[in-house]
């Protein structure tokens, strides 16, 4: 005797429908979490190489500071690394800078780290003595910065919160063409908190050359203006 095919009821349907569901749902959700954790690790890791390589490309400037004073645009000399407390500033020259297109300039490069706003930028000069009208062009480093401190370590291993020291006596020209040992460089992240690092400037840093040099005494008739200097 022939049994009748059975199928399934409306019940079992749903029931099946249901079980579907919620296993799609979970899998959603797991997916839907890995992402999410996959876009913070990314996101982390960018923030992260960020405030690397800001700390790096400083580093680098101050590993090539040298004793080269300028002048400014109303041709007063400032000293070879200029440190102000407030607002935290720090403007030095560094020797190497590339000239892959043999521009007729020089190595020597004028640049400076400040707090605008919340960003941390480096600006620099395309001359060295500049002129009235050499304004410099701003990069922006690193985003989100705040509080941003600087300190000087002198040769006694003192740390100053502005540089050249004033020191009474001293000579004028010396201290144009003094140097700290390393600077402290410190700011606030809003995710890695506060960041502090200490960076060396060179033991034996490079001097001026004669072709290069402003001179340091008396005001000549070219002051404030670019020096014209042979391509490197």
């Amino acid at each position: 005797m022939k049994q009748s095919a059975r199928g399934f009821t409306l019940l079992e349907v749903l029931i099946a429908i249901a079980i579907f569901a919620l296993l799609g749902l979970g899998s959603y959700r797991m997916l839907h979490s890995v992402l999410n954790t996959d876009e913070a690790t990314r996101r982390h890791e960018l923030q992260l190489r960020e405030v690397v390589r800001a700390f790096a490309v400083l580093e680098q400037d101050l590993a090539q500071a040298g004793a080269r004073p300028v002048r400014d645009g109303y041709a007063d000399l400032r000293p070879a690394l200029l440190g102000e407390a407030e607002p935290a500033t720090l403007e030095f020259t560094r020797l190497g800078w590339r000239n892959p297109l043999g521009s007729p300039r020089s190595a020597w490069q004028r640049v400076r780290w400040q707090l605008t706003g919340s960003t941390l930028e480096r600006q620099y000069w395309s001359v060295l003595d500049q002129a009235v009208d050499s304004a410099p062009r701003p990069q922006q480093v690193l985003s989100e910065v705040q509080n941003l401190q600087l300190r000087y370590l002198d040769d006694d291993g003192t740390w100053l919160s502005a540089w050249p020291p004033n020191e009474d006596g001293s000579d004028p020209q010396q201290r144009l063409l003094q140097l700290p040992r390393a600077v402290e460089v410190s700011f606030e992240h809003p995710r890695y908190g506060l960041l502090t690092r200490v960076l060396r400037l060179p033991d034996n840093p490079p001097k001026q050359n004669a072709a290069q040099a402003p001179a340091l005494e008396g005001d000549g008739p070219d002051a404030g203006t670019p020096d014209e200097v042979p391509a490197t």
